[in-house]
């Protein structure tokens, strides 16, 4: 371009911008040689319709209407026609048994043994007695007891009131039963019968194989854990809030409350979620300050 010589750079200069401006206008106003407009043949009714499914489809109801019609008219004609049971026609369809009263027969005979088996089986004596077995686990018990240097840990509900029992007592009242009233009164009730065992096993705490028992009596849950090696017994009273607390929190397994069993020496307590649930501890009895001390009494004297 700049090889080319012109007389006059201005008017080549104006030229060249009329020819570029000339140049753009024709490629604006330029038509596409491919028509991509929507084709006439769109909007026909054929495209839009599938003819040929619904044609199908029709055949298909036509079909079936035929086939309903044809088993209505099958069900109409048989309850139209009379049949054996209902003593119509007089004529049976098929032939007389031969062996009916036979067959009679022996299903009666077998409806009469299997009555008279029923009876024999409800009008039996039971071969165990449970009498028998509880005098005999009386009998074994105290045999044990006498063999045993040290008293049985728990005793089983039902048996000698001398047995150790789960239910806590007040030091004013080991003599007496829960109510106030002593043994061998008329309305004394033994606390060793409300209670329900429901965990008997072995776990390990702190090194030693402990005997765990849990029992309760609906409200609170008394636990003993029973070493053989040294034959003492550590046990835990927990109240019914604790004891409710416990159930709710391991979702009824007292197996897994036996899991949170520790020991303090000869103190046994439950460690959950960091808090520990103690034995309650002794209160001592309070003195009376109207009661004159000894040595008054021997100046008084």
């Amino acid at each position: 371009m700049n090889g080319l010589l012109v007389a006059n750079k201005a008017c080549t200069a104006r030229v060249r911008k009329r020819e570029l401006d000339a140049h753009r206008n024709r490629i604006r106003s330029m038509k596409p040689q491919i028509d991509n407009s929507t084709p006439e043949t769109h909007g026909l009714d054929h495209l839009r319709n599938n003819l040929k499914r619904e044609q199908l489809l029709e055949e298909r109801y036509h079909e079936i209407d035929r086939d309903n019609r044809i088993l209505l008219q099958k069900m109409s004609d048989v309850m139209k026609k009379p049949s054996v049971k209902s003593g119509g026609g007089g004529h049976r369809g098929g032939p007389t048994s031969l062996t009916r009263d036979a067959r009679k027969q022996e299903l009666s005979r077998i409806t009469k043994e299997n009555h008279s088996i029923l009876k024999r089986i409800q009008q039996a004596s039971p071969v165990y007695s449970v009498v028998d077995w509880e005098n005999s686990f009386r009998q074994s018990f105290s045999y044990l007891k006498n063999s045993c240097e040290y008293p049985p840990a728990i005793g089983r509900k039902g048996l000698s009131k001398s047995t150790s029992s789960l239910t806590p007592m007040r030091r004013d009242s080991r003599m007496s039963g829960p109510s106030g009233i002593a043994p061998g009164e008329a309305g004394y009730t033994n606390p060793a019968d409300d209670l329900r065992y429901v965990l008997k096993e072995g776990q390990k705490m702190d090194g030693i194989y402990y005997l765990v028992e849990m029992a309760t009596d609906g409200r609170s849950l008394a636990v003993t854990a029973y070493d053989s090696s040294t034959e003492k017994t550590l046990s835990l009273l927990i109240n019914e809030k604790n004891h409710r607390k416990l159930y709710r929190d391991h979702y009824g397994d007292y197996g897994a409350i036996a899991q949170k069993l520790k020991t303090d020496g000869e103190i046994l307590y439950v460690d959950h979620e960091g808090e520990q649930i103690r034995p309650p501890e002794p209160t001592l009895p309070v003195e009376d300050d109207d009661q004159p001390e000894e040595g008054e009494e021997q100046a008084q004297e």
